[in-house]
């Protein structure tokens, strides 16, 4: 397919740091543990991903407080059967009196942005036994639904659910997320790893704890007390700064290559036993690539960087 790419922009193509970012301190790292081969591979690539917040409490139900998960027609407690993540879950006893029996989390005061935003709520689901139906609303204070997520029939897989609201303007409310039964049948189910939070984007989020082990560079940390504070996940790289690499291998060489795939011929060549690192700022903004001149030796390292610029 043709396109109407010209030389004469060729200063599109590139991105010229600005003094600022040239001096900004790498906030980002990630390390580097592989054996390589004879095919190149990418042993780095960048992925800022999507900041995030969620503002639940408790969200692994891992501390033993469960008192802002609010039992409504039904009861609640922790337990250790099976968690999607962690060491417990909740188990919700649901007696089948009527539609809508299950536990609550209430928010803070939010309100739309003139721009639009929405509340996201999400949370993953397994069943205990039998396989009846559930779903997550949010509602008003007063518990009025404003918005559900389509039935979703329960099994023994753990899986994700979720629901949007469009937060109104200038209007400030307090919301509850509820996890719930469809109809009036008496069922037990576990529920876990429960996120909430208000975004412009609208789009729901990958689950954010402050216990999640970080993906390249990405830092996810407690605002509070661990298992029992909000959470947030900080960006992760995107630009490559500095690296340093040593091959471990006593005899073969490797070579590596920045955001392109590494060959004998174009890659830097690291010698067996050396370490390789910059002494300067680099700039590169996909991938570290790296091959190896035969064999399978293995390397290690550390990539550093920063999230913009």
């Amino acid at each position: 397919m043709a396109t109407n790419i010209r030389a004469d922009e060729w200063a599109s193509w590139e991105v010229d740091p600005s003094t600022r970012t040239a001096v900004h301190p790498y906030t980002k790292y990630s390390p580097v543990a592989v054996s390589l081969s004879t095919t190149a591979a990418n042993i780095f690539s960048l992925d800022r991903g999507t900041p995030s917040v969620n503002h639940v409490t408790n969200p692994r139900l891992t501390a033993s407080d469960i008192a802002m998960f609010v039992a409504d027609g039904a009861t609640r407690q922790r337990s250790t059967s099976s968690p999607s993540l962690g060491t417990h879950s909740l188990e919700v006893t649901a007696p089948g009196s009527a539609a809508n029996e299950g536990v609550y989390w209430e928010t803070s005061s939010f309100t739309g942005h003139p721009e639009g935003s929405y509340l996201i709520a999400s949370c993953e689901v397994r069943a205990a036994s039998g396989t009846n139906t559930v779903t997550i609303s949010i509602e008003d204070s007063s518990g009025t639904e404003l918005a559900v997520a389509p039935a979703h029939t329960l099994s023994n897989t753990w899986t994700k659910i979720s629901v949007v609201y469009h937060l109104p303007v200038h209007s400030p409310a307090v919301y509850r997320v509820k996890m719930k039964t469809v109809g009036a049948t008496a069922q037990v189910f576990f529920v876990d790893k429960i996120h909430v939070e208000p975004r412009k984007d609208g789009r729901i989020p990958v689950y954010v704890d402050g216990s999640v082990a970080p993906v390249s560079g990405e830092q996810y940390e407690w605002i509070g007390t661990a298992d029992a504070s909000e959470s947030r996940r900080r960006p992760g790289m995107a630009v490559i700064r500095g690296l340093r690499i040593t091959n471990e291998h006593a005899s073969i060489k490797v070579y590596i290559a920045f955001d392109e795939d590494a060959t004998a011929t174009t890659g830097i060549p690291i010698g067996a036993g050396e370490t390789w690192e910059n002494s300067w700022p680099i700039d590169f903004r996909s991938k570290i690539s790296a091959i190896a001149a035969s064999g399978t030796p293995a390397i290690h390292g550390v990539v550093w960087g920063i999230h913009q610029g």
